[in-house]
């Protein structure tokens, strides 16, 4: 169970990537008058729904504390700039989608870097760490707070 759940937080970031790099390898072909290019159009607009289909499905995933849920906002506002790239991209090509130009390759790469970038660094692993850092560190400061002579202000036990 825990594996599926880890394949379906990185396809949520890797769905949309790979949709966006499938889109590229079918523009960067050289018959201009293919339908390969409205395919890629597709394609981007396929990735654009996805990252936002995840952005949506991952807001409460990491639990109910401030930190989960703000961690969770976070991943959720990368995996919109990486649509929001993607959507740029494709509003600049339905006007006439077998026209490739520079700006449209740049914004696909860009979306699909975002969204790589996104489940990278707001991912379950990191979530994890995060939250044994945290636990870590409670536990620590508990710790210390008992450690603590107890004694008047300014004095330790048995001083005078």
């Amino acid at each position: 169970m825990e594996i599926d759940r880890r394949w379906k937080e990185r396809g949520e970031t890797l769905g949309p990537a790979l949709l966006a790099l499938v889109a590229l390898v079918l523009d960067l072909g050289e018959d201009a008058e293919s339908f390969l290019h409205a395919a890629a159009v597709g394609m981007i607009a396929l990735a654009t729904a996805t990252s936002l289909a995840g952005a949506v499905v991952g807001l409460g995933r990491f639990g109910p504390s401030r930190l989960a849920r703000r961690f969770a906002l976070w991943r959720a506002f990368g995996l919109t700039a990486a649509a929001g790239c993607l959507c740029l991209g494709l509003m600049v090509r339905l006007p006439a989608p077998r026209l490739v130009s520079d700006a449209t390759l740049q914004l696909t790469v860009l979306g699909a870097a975002w969204a790589l970038l996104t489940g990278w660094v707001w991912g379950r692993r990191s979530w994890e760490r995060l939250a044994r850092g945290l636990a870590e560190a409670e536990t620590e400061e508990l710790g210390s707070r008992t450690a603590r002579p107890v004694g008047w202000t300014g004095q330790e036990m048995g001083e005078a």
